[in-house]
């Protein structure tokens, strides 16, 4: 998926199925290792390369032994910067200039991959423009209301004419969240969606999910990984962060929007290390909405046979509004 790479080692968490990394590391002939995480297991598997060059951060240094291990260590900033631009601080010491900070990873959809997702979207009746939302995170306090994802999917598809593909894990408490907004939807909607809804959380690998995020019209996403593959391919995007500071973290491209908690009523272009964060429920749906309308082409407006239920979705989206001021 990265082009000009040619081999990728996976590492695994049990120690014991790393046998044959081991091996691969220790015959291979390795010019540079740069270590981005500075744990103990990456000091190792850095010796183990047998580079003629390890490099590494300086708050990786833990005592004489790293000294052994990497050949440089590198000082980083010490005013806080986005992550993409403290990891490429690396290059320095092997002599590469460093790219423009906004310059973007490089990423490519194997053709198997491409193949793969092609068929899954024609079996599940998605054969036009859709919308990829994962709802996910790596912590609960990350996750958004069920009922406020549901109001953004029937806005989806009734003003955007965008069928809709739900992403994410095989963890409990993410196809937990994920039943939810799917009950939310049978509460707020009047009868069938009238464009397809997907679920294929836990259903997919790295290269077919990142296929689909290429494929996307837009992608809506917590903090998450997903919202790291759509910015890698400039896909129209909506970034939600809550009580996590988007400072470090947060896309970098044009078609990029992202809304934190404490300035919940709108979108936020400027970032600044300092911010608090702030509960995701703070965040109403019609902010998302709105940011949908700004970043896609003018609405679609499915025909609705019943007036009252557009009627009922916009009183519910003027409920999820904060009952009190937001902090700004």
């Amino acid at each position: 998926m990265l082009p000009r790479m040619d081999e990728v080692l996976v590492f695994h968490s049990k120690l014991r199925a790393n046998r044959s990394l081991l091996k691969r590391l220790l015959t291979g002939r390795f010019d540079i290792c740069l270590d981005f995480t500075g744990t103990d297991r990456s000091a190792l598997f850095s010796i183990a390369s047998r580079a003629r060059r390890r490099v590494a951060f300086e708050w990786a240094r833990k005592g004489p032994l790293r000294a052994l291990i990497y050949q440089n260590f590198v000082r980083v900033a010490l005013q806080p910067v986005h992550v993409v631009d403290q990891l490429l601080e690396l290059l320095r010491p092997i002599g590469v200039n460093l790219p423009s900070s906004e310059m973007l990873p490089m990423l490519t959809v194997p053709a198997f991959a491409e193949r793969r997702a092609q068929i899954l979207l024609r079996e599940c009746g998605v054969n036009a423009r859709f919308a990829l939302i994962n709802p996910g995170a790596s912590k609960s306090e990350k996750y958004w209301l069920p009922e406020r994802w549901a109001e953004v999917i029937l806005h989806l598809q009734y003003h955007h004419g965008l069928p809709c593909i739900l992403t994410g894990g095989s963890d409990p408490e993410e196809q937990t969240h994920l039943r939810a907004i799917q009950t939310a939807l049978a509460m707020l909607g009047n009868g069938p969606l009238p464009l397809p809804l997907v679920t294929l959380a836990g259903q997919l690998d790295l290269t077919l999910l990142t296929a689909l995020t290429a494929h996307s019209a837009v992608v809506l996403t917590t903090d998450s990984a997903v919202m790291h593959i759509a910015s890698a391919f400039r896909i129209p995007q909506i970034s939600l962060f809550g009580p996590t500071n988007p400072f470090e973290w947060h896309p970098r491209h044009p078609f990029s929007r992202v809304i934190h908690s404490p300035v919940p009523l709108e979108v936020s272009f400027e970032f600044f290390p300092e911010a608090k964060g702030a509960p995701m429920g703070d965040i109403p749906s019609v902010s998302v909405c709105r940011a949908l309308d700004g970043l896609l082409p003018s609405p679609v407006c499915v025909e609705v046979s019943d007036v009252q239920h557009a009627a009922s979705l916009a009183l519910n989206m003027s409920e999820s509004l904060p009952t009190h001021p937001p902090s700004l």
